[in-house]
């Protein structure tokens, strides 16, 4: 199907995955189709910023600042590479398998890299080791470049082929975003991505009081 000329090209998400000490994701999940929602939750809970009165004067910590959690779903579906089998032969072998076992390889240690980096170890030449769990990184576009924790997966298989290899699926994924303090073992150019999305957030609040500022014919005064 051909698509609209006029029509601007869509920039898909990602996941990439770091189970080294590396500045090198060891996977990459690319979306197939972007999800149509995006929900986000920020919750105070317990932490002292839930108790804090509006308007005090207390600096902004990691315990005073809300949680972030992110929820969204992929749809897989593998239609379109069937319809070319010669241009997908692993698709027509596996279905969906590989992209499935990836999203839930996002809460799993890897076990080949742990044992590849131990095996080193003893001949005394690892200078990397394996992350126990690896370090993640939501990509929504240029704006938003997150560090999440994956707390939940839960897939849901709909369809499957002759081999009983699941061919439409989808796969509901829990985040959490990640503080600095969570990020100080990260590598380095992981540990300043909370920041850089905080001072991310504090501009574009800006420039939204600027936008709105325009359109008021006047300011309260209290």
């Amino acid at each position: 199907m051909g698509q609209f000329p006029g029509r601007p090209k869509t920039i898909k998400g990602a996941l990439l995955v770091y189970a080294l000490q590396v500045p090198v994701p060891t996977q990459i999940i690319s979306f197939p189709l972007n999800p149509d929602t995006l929900t986000r939750r920020f919750d105070l809970g317990q932490s002292a910023g839930a108790a804090l009165p509006a308007g005090t004067n207390a600096p902004t910590t990691e315990g005073t600042s809300p949680t972030e959690s992110l929820t969204l779903t992929l749809l897989l579906d593998a239609s379109d590479q069937l319809e070319q089998p010669t241009s997908n032969p692993i698709t027509v072998v596996s279905g969906l398998l590989p992209v499935i076992s990836a999203i839930e390889q996002l809460i799993y240690p890897s076990q080949v890299l742990v044992k590849l980096t131990n095996g080193l170890t003893k001949l005394g030449v690892a200078t990397i080791s394996a992350a126990t769990r690896p370090w993640t990184v939501l990509v929504w576009g240029a704006g938003r470049v997150l560090p999440v924790k994956v707390s939940q997966v839960t897939v849901t298989e709909s369809m499957f082929d002759a081999r009983l290899n699941p061919i439409s699926a989808r796969a509901e994924l829990q985040l959490t975003t990640l503080s600095s303090a969570d990020l100080k073992d990260a590598p380095k150019p992981l540990q300043g991505l909370a920041t850089v999305h905080a001072n991310q957030r504090e501009v574009l609040a800006g420039i939204n009081t600027a936008q709105s500022a325009v359109g008021l014919t006047a300011v309260p005064r209290f």
